[in-house]
């Protein structure tokens, strides 16, 4: 068995989506809900959640992402923070900054900007989660780069 010979699908979340943007749908704002949120349409503002975000094929984010798992098979072009697992999907793409406690990137996704990775990475100095500090901004710390392009 070969490189991407074998189709792959994201595991799913532990949330169920509570919140969906539809593909035709444009928000100009920020979204904050304690429930999980499906993406397929445009959001310029931030998106916060205690649960997971997940950005649809065509979905696109312009803004900050802060949730407990993302997955990301479209664009954000902001800081990206989860307490849990973020994932890149093939087509997904991220321009911008990010702190997870864990990463993965199929091939062909693609990442710009710097990563925090590691236990603790997706919450601040108190320990609090992102959605608890999604007023703060956390201090630039760089512990490695990665780029798949």
């Amino acid at each position: 068995m070969g490189w991407g010979s074998k189709k792959e699908t994201s595991r799913p979340t532990r949330d169920p989506i509570e919140n969906i943007i539809g593909s035709s749908c444009v928000i100009r704002g920020d979204l904050v809900a304690e429930g999980a949120f499906r993406i397929d349409g445009t959001v310029e503002g931030s998106v916060e959640s205690r649960g997971a975000v997940v950005i649809g094929e065509g979905g696109c984010v312009r803004g900050d992402v802060s949730a407990a798992d993302v997955v990301v098979a479209g664009g954000i072009e902001g800081h990206v923070r989860c307490s849990g697992h973020l994932e890149i999907l093939s087509k997904g793409r991220i321009e911008g900054d990010i702190d997870a406690d864990s990463v993965r990137v199929e091939t062909g996704g693609v990442f710009r900007g710097t990563s925090r990775m590691g236990q603790g990475a997706g919450r601040g100095a108190d320990g609090a989660t992102p959605e608890a500090e999604a007023e703060e901004a956390l201090p630039s710390v760089s512990q490695g780069h990665l780029s798949a392009v």
